[in-house]
């Protein structure tokens, strides 16, 4: 089943451009799922497209059956309903055919933690095997990029980009994304000559770091936080950490695997930044009437 609208391919020069980044080829990778969790969320498509050290371009795509209910909300973003995933395969099958695809490649994505971190779960799930790759996001590339600028995008979503750079594509249709990724990944490099020190810092993680059962231990204590990230709950934490130590007021986005441990991530509403809070340092957790926040904030 194919899902695009858009004109998918790479011109000459794009791959020209990939190729100065990744000498050896690279795999976009992206996504649908049925929320923003990956500890706790399931995969619903997989789509993937291969650059080779020579030029050539491949694509990898499956619709997959997560064996629950696609939540509505998550519907009005991608479009797929439980109809349409109830003859897809199984998880299983097809993420071993997916590392097949991907062979030693780097890979990419934008956003790349939450689409790792679903392929990651799912391969520890089923006890796959991964290859220890070196894992790339294009929004951290290309703020690396115009960062220095002073005329860089509005913001650095994909549509944003895909905007700026005139890449027509269809969001949330996951093959269109991955082109997307690559495309905007492409027109950004263009832009530097020494592309080392943007691409150091779009380096993200080697999946070797995920060997380690810590990575997806999960808290049955935490069950109640959990729900509460399901249901987009502001949520007020008691963290431990090593740089603070407090309470903190936090717009929950996902509940994410890290090398480092599973992690809380969401908007910090006192700084107004997106932070990663490790869940084995949130001592006590509560939901937090956002009415309760706003006059809070008022009295501030």
């Amino acid at each position: 089943m194919s899902r695009s609208r858009a004109s998918l391919s790479l011109s000459a020069e794009e791959i020209t451009s990939l190729l100065t980044l990744f000498p050896g080829g690279v795999v976009a990778v992206d996504l649908e799922t049925t929320g923003l969790s990956p500890l706790v969320d399931k995969i619903i498509e997989i789509a993937a497209v291969k650059l080779t050290a020579t030029g050539e371009v491949t694509t990898f795509h499956t619709l997959i059956n997560p064996l629950i209910d696609v939540p509505e909300f998550t519907i009005q973003f991608h479009g797929l309903t439980n109809g349409d995933l109830l003859m897809a395969p199984t998880i299983k099958k097809p993420l071993r055919a997916f590392w097949d695809f991907v062979e030693r490649h780097p890979m990419i994505a934008h956003n790349s933690s939450f689409d790792l971190g679903y392929l990651i779960k799912s391969c520890h799930d089923f006890q796959i095997e991964f290859p220890p790759l070196d894992i790339y996001d294009s929004c951290r590339y290309v703020r690396a990029i115009f960062k220095p600028t002073a005329t860089p995008p509005k913001n650095y979503k994909l549509s944003t980009l895909c905007e700026f750079f005139q890449v027509p594509f269809q969001h949330h249709v996951a093959i269109d994304d991955t082109f997307a990724c690559l495309k905007v990944t492409a027109q950004s490099a263009k832009m530097e000559a020494n592309h080392k020190v943007a691409l150091e810092k779009s380096f993200v993680f080697r999946l070797s770091s995920f060997y380690q059962n810590d990575c997806f231990n999960f808290s049955e204590r935490l069950n109640g936080l959990r729900d509460l990230v399901q249901k987009k709950e502001l949520v007020q934490i008691d963290y431990r950490g090593k740089n603070f130590r407090g309470v903190r007021a936090v717009r929950p986005i996902g509940l994410m695997p890290l090398p480092k441990g599973p992690v809380l991530f969401g908007e910090c509403l006192v700084t107004g930044m997106n932070k990663s809070f490790l869940l084995k340092k949130i001592k006590n957790y509560a939901k937090l009437e956002a009415s309760l926040w706003q006059k809070a904030t008022v009295h501030d």
